[in-house]
């Protein structure tokens, strides 16, 4: 089985090349594993890897897989290949890795329109609302769906049948320098007051509060997401539905206004060049103390181990008005079958194969930095925010991403909610401006079958 430490290598190139570079080449790269060959000889490139093998045998059985990965997710393909050559020899399969925040609809239109789909899909749980209206994934049903959290569960879920098979999560709220807090007696804020005191107090001792990256239209799709959840969605979980219905609007919402003006508050406070930054800059930063707090998700952990200083990092929800946030748990890595696949039962087995192997699903949550979905398996190298997740968990404090990201698209919350904001933020627009051009577009927030 790959090893973590087998793929640094991986880890130093998405830091090196950033997200652009991998949005920009990942949609072209393909990798070959060829299972049945133990002669072939691989090496890394990229996205993943390429084997230079003897020409395949005759009953060499091709499955083709679209993944679209996140940052954290460059090099799981290689591990998933390792785990299934070893469990199904003469099986070669076939990876096109995309980047998800910005290549995957794309690819996966082109598929549809082609009529080219991909015997496994890698996506979201949301893409399993997004698609299954479309007749192309079928039910899966390996054994022990049953442990998966019910809010992950449900996500993927039509009628009573399963299109998607949940596999890792990350959280999202505000990582934090544990060290730095200790140092200066600063306290986890739970209102929006509480952080602006923060703010304060950090800023007056010379210390950036943000690790802030804006270059990246996603990132700032993922903060309003995070905002929309914990000032809208968490208490209106029908919002978009009424927003397409004109029953609501973006113009006149007092809380849609607030969470777009808390993200210039993000913005303000932190890097003065956070506009300017992608994110592997930002991970660097952050992980060299740089900064307090990091808006976002754990991915960014993703790094820290190749941080020269050694620090202390906890998470926390990004403090609403009311002082009842909830930290977010979205399901990153969801298995879909095609149901056009004619490998039906051998994809099945591969199914069944990621739901057994806790070896491999442990290799793939240190890589990742990510926890499973799983409440019968106690795993993940999330060991530096596992005390306070955990924490959360207890409590009961941990709501579900696809509470707003299936009432908004994520192609709705880049493309329209982002990018329009960012315009704003570099002062080509109002924010007025802003919330009516959300409006405008209302009815591309919800993907129809």
């Amino acid at each position: 089985m790959i090893k973590r430490k087998s793929f640094a290598a991986v880890q130093e190139a998405v830091l090196a090349l950033s997200r652009v570079a991998l949005s920009i080449t990942a949609l072209f790269r393909k990798v070959f594993f060829v299972a049945a060959l133990p002669t072939a000889v691989l090496f890394m490139t990229g996205c993943s890897r390429t084997a230079e093998v003897e020409p395949p045998i005759d009953d060499t059985v091709v499955l083709n897989i679209l993944a679209g990965q996140s940052t954290s997710d460059a090099g799981t393909e290689d591990m998933i290949s390792e785990a299934v050559a070893e469990k199904f020899p003469g099986v070669e399969l076939e990876w096109e890795c995309v980047d998800w925040g910005e290549n995957f609809d794309d690819s996966m239109r082109a598929r549809l329109s082609s009529g080219d789909i991909p015997d496994i899909i890698i996506g979201k749980t949301q893409d399993v609302a997004a698609y299954v209206d479309t007749g192309i994934l079928a039910e899966i049903h390996p054994e022990g769906l049953e442990h998966i959290y019910k809010g992950a569960l449900n996500t993927v879920e039509k009628d009573g049948v399963v299109y998607g098979l949940p596999y890792n999560a990350w959280h999202q709220g505000v990582i934090y320098n544990k060290d730095i807090f200790e140092k200066y007696g600063i306290s986890v804020p739970r209102t929006r007051e509480e952080l602006r005191e923060v703010v304060r107090e950090l800023e007056a001792k010379g210390i950036t509060a943000f690790a802030g990256h804006f270059q990246e239209s996603w990132k700032t799709g993922n903060l309003i997401m995070q905002l929309m959840i914990g000032n809208i969605f968490s208490e209106e979980p029908f919002w978009g539905d009424e927003l397409r219905a004109g029953k609501v609007n973006f113009s006149d919402s007092e809380k849609a206004r607030l969470c777009m003006e808390e993200i210039r508050f993000i913005y303000e406070h932190s890097f003065e060049d956070a506009q300017f930054l992608q994110q592997a800059e930002s991970d660097r930063r952050f992980d060299e103390g740089q900064a307090a707090m990091y808006p976002g998700g754990c991915w960014s952990l993703q790094f820290v181990n190749q941080a020269e200083q050694e620090f202390h990092y906890g998470i926390f929800p990004y403090p609403n008005e009311n002082g009842d946030s909830r930290l977010i748990r979205e399901t990153n890595m969801t298995f879909m079958k095609s149901a056009f696949t004619k490998h039906e039962e051998l994809v099945d087995e591969i199914f069944q194969l990621l739901m057994d192997d806790t070896e491999l699903l442990g290799e793939i949550l240190e890589f990742t930095q990510t926890f499973p979905v799983r409440g019968d398996v106690q795993l993940g190298g999330q060991t530096c925010i596992r005390e306070d997740v955990n924490h959360y968990e207890q409590s009961g404090e941990i709501i579900e991403a696809a509470v707003g990201n299936t009432q908004l698209i994520w192609n709705y919350q880049n493309n329209v909610l982002a990018r329009e904001c960012l315009e704003w933020l570099e002062g080509e627009k109002t924010l007025d401006e802003v919330l009516k051009n959300a409006d405008e577009n209302r009815m591309d927030s919800k993907r129809e079958g």
